[in-house]
């Protein structure tokens, strides 16, 4: 592979190559002058080509720094021009790569991935704006429909005006808990670290989340296989209880009548594993490279309950606590979604101080 010069190294060639060039022409002038002068020739006579080579040497010095200098200018020129693009919101202007220096290449093929990432930002906030809209307008429009039939029809009975308030009422408790959440992963995402730094049980934690869905996974008649290792972990607790809740209440949503979820936590050498699945119907393999966007749903038909920003949480906590979190699924069979979180030497040694202290 061919090693591509420096701006700095390609400078210098050229400097030294129109020196090179000015200094031959002054030499051959300066020959023939002294040359001149050893004969006793008459210099009167021959100033004028005298005159002329040295002008060559100026003149051909500078024709031969004019593509030197629209060598570096050209590119440079290039990126004014698409900046100002930018500027006026034009994201898909690209500036040509070509092989040049490595600074020059480094600094086009950057702003080239910026441009791209900036388009992608703006298609990800259009797309927010839009589903963010259509998912605060649908209970919205619920609970007014409901009150404005509670209010003007007066034939309904007290059963019928019992089941209007409770879907008035879950439908507020459905938007607040959108607020909340949509607060939570704005706040996360100015986040760089866990707020708090503090030991406890995980497979505590696990189990307690479990115990909170417990109404749900009963109500569905599902079967729960919990497998834990004894785990002390140090983070934000209270954050890693959202991931948790998130999880097993997807997979419970996405479980038939009667089936089952499986919850493991396992510890190993660099790392804490924690595994959540469930038999559910699956996600389509075109879409789960987004399913941890905001507000998007595989379900496009929206008819399952939830609104798209769980997942989304879930892969923030799990990036703020170092770790990361992946999903394998097929349709028909469920889905497995992994957490990774790295295990810190100084938390393995608090935990083998409680194991010798028992």
């Amino acid at each position: 592979m061919r090693r591509r010069l420096s701006i700095r190294a390609l400078i210098l060639t050229a400097v030294l190559v129109t020196l090179l060039f000015a200094g031959a022409f002054a030499l051959v002038g300066l020959w023939i002058y002294l040359w001149l002068k050893e004969n006793n020739a008459s210099l009167g006579g021959h100033y004028p080509f005298i005159i002329i080579i040295f002008c060559s040497a100026v003149v051909i010095s500078t024709l031969f720094s004019i593509p030197v200098t629209r060598f570096f200018v050209l590119p440079i020129k290039n990126l004014a021009k698409a900046t100002q693009q930018v500027k006026n919101g034009d994201f898909s202007v690209r500036v040509e790569e070509r092989d040049t220096s490595n600074e020059l290449q480094s600094l086009v093929s950057g702003f080239n991935g910026m441009v791209e990432e900036l388009g992608n930002i703006r298609l990800l906030r259009t797309d927010f704006i839009s589903n963010f809209s259509h998912e605060f307008k649908t209970p919205i429009n619920s609970i007014k429909g409901f009150a404005n039939e509670l209010l003007v029809d007066d034939s309904l009975d007290e059963n019928q005006r019992r089941e209007y308030l409770q879907i008035i009422v879950d439908e507020s408790e459905r938007l607040a808990d959108m607020a909340a959440n949509v607060l939570l992963l704005t706040n996360l995402e100015h986040t760089s670290t866990p707020v708090k730094q503090e030991s406890f049980s995980l497979d505590e934690q696990l189990r307690r989340c479990v115990l909170l869905l417990e109404k749900q996974w009963t109500a569905k008649e599902i079967e729960l296989d919990v497998e834990l290792d004894t785990v002390y972990y140090s983070s934000d607790e209270d954050m890693l209880s959202h991931l948790w809740i998130n999880l097993i209440s997807n997979a419970i949503k996405f479980s038939p009548k009667g089936g089952l979820i499986s919850l493991r936590c396992k510890e190993e050498a660099q790392c804490v594993v924690v595994n959540v699945s469930d038999r559910g119907q699956g996600i389509p393999a075109d879409k789960i490279g987004r399913i941890f966007d905001r507000f998007y749903q595989a379900d496009v038909s929206h008819q399952s309950e939830g609104y798209g920003l769980g997942l989304s949480l879930c892969k923030r906590i799990a990036e703020l606590c170092g770790g990361s979190i992946s999903v394998k699924s097929e349709i028909g069979k469920g889905s497995i979604f992994t957490v990774t979180l790295p295990v810190k030497r100084e938390l393995k040694k608090q935990k083998t101080r409680k194991n010798e202290g028992r």
